[in-house]
């Protein structure tokens, strides 16, 4: 009897075929969470070219980061800005922070210059001509209290408005707005260091985000290619490149899932191994798509 793999066969009880209840013999699985498992367990070593992704962006003058693509696995090469062909390498987080120069500078806000929304963490300042970037620091103080606020110390800029305006976010004050609206007072003094501008030579990855060494001193286009996990398996989406191209890597990743509920150590040892060597065969396939191409070596961008 032949059948093909879905999620509805995959969660069926222990009489159906190609069930993961069947293949470990036990009825009382959690099949819909060991699915997901199963499939998150696959996207942690799987590198096929069904995962190949570009991520097209545009970073706005003063930015200095942006959010990863939803899916984000890992980066295939370095970030091209599309104007110039010029390339930004990848580095790792502490040499971007450590790249980042700031200028200081300091001065008086005016009357409430302060604006919430109720709930929210982000705050917009009003600081005309503020000539500031992103991920810049902020440190304010003098501020009264308003709308179940106080605003005050080292606070992120995390987003330039325009010119006369950028927003602040006030997660470190350990209070949120309750009201939306101006406030302040008239008596609050900065001091901000100033992200320095300029053109990005590297990139690094914390916080489900993109950081670059720099502010952009223009607005620039780029694209990264990168691996990208694939929609889950779900009653909305009955089958994936996984259970059509994969089957074989799925069915083990779910026994392995499946002993790991049943508390089997042995048994998920056994198919994990197999799993990483089934993968591991899949990846190397998968290189053999680059069999007729040509490769140029590149000693420096």
């Amino acid at each position: 009897m032949t059948y093909s793999m879905s999620y509805t066969s995959l969660v069926g009880d222990k009489n159906t075929a190609g069930s993961i209840a069947r293949w470990v013999n036990y009825s009382k699985l959690d099949a819909d969470q060991i699915l997901q498992e199963a499939q998150s367990l696959i996207y942690s070593m799987l590198r096929v070219r069904e995962m190949r992704a570009h991520f097209n962006f545009t970073i706005q003058v003063g930015n200095a980061h942006i959010s990863l693509p939803d899916g984000f696995l890992d980066p295939i090469g370095k970030i091209s800005m599309l104007g110039t062909g010029a390339k930004i390498e990848q580095r790792y987080p502490n040499f971007i922070q450590r790249r980042r120069t700031y200028s200081e500078a300091s001065g008086s806000l005016g009357n409430n210059p302060f604006t919430t929304t109720s709930g929210s963490l982000s705050v917009n300042v009003n600081l005309p001509n503020h000539g500031l970037a992103q991920d810049s620091v902020f440190y304010t103080t003098g501020a009264v209290p308003f709308n179940g606020v106080t605003i005050a110390g080292p606070l992120d800029v995390i987003s330039i408005t325009d010119a006369n305006n950028f927003l602040i976010d006030i997660t470190r004050t350990g209070t949120t707005p309750n009201a939306s609206g101006a406030g302040g007072g008239a008596a609050v003094t900065y001091t901000a260091d100033n992200l320095v501008r300029g053109t990005p030579r590297y990139w690094g990855v914390w916080e489900e985000t993109i950081f670059f060494d720099v502010a952009f001193a223009q607005a620039t286009n780029c694209n990264l290619q990168f691996f990208k996990s694939l929609p889950m398996l779900s009653s909305a989406n009955p089958t994936n490149f996984l259970s059509s191209r994969y089957p074989h890597l799925l069915r083990k990743a779910a026994t392995a899932q499946a002993w790991d509920f049943l508390r089997n150590d042995a048994e998920y040892q056994k198919d994990v191994a197999a799993l990483a060597a089934l993968v591991e065969q899949a990846n190397a396939e998968g290189d053999l798509m680059y069999r007729g191409a040509a490769f140029d070596t590149y000693l420096q961008d």
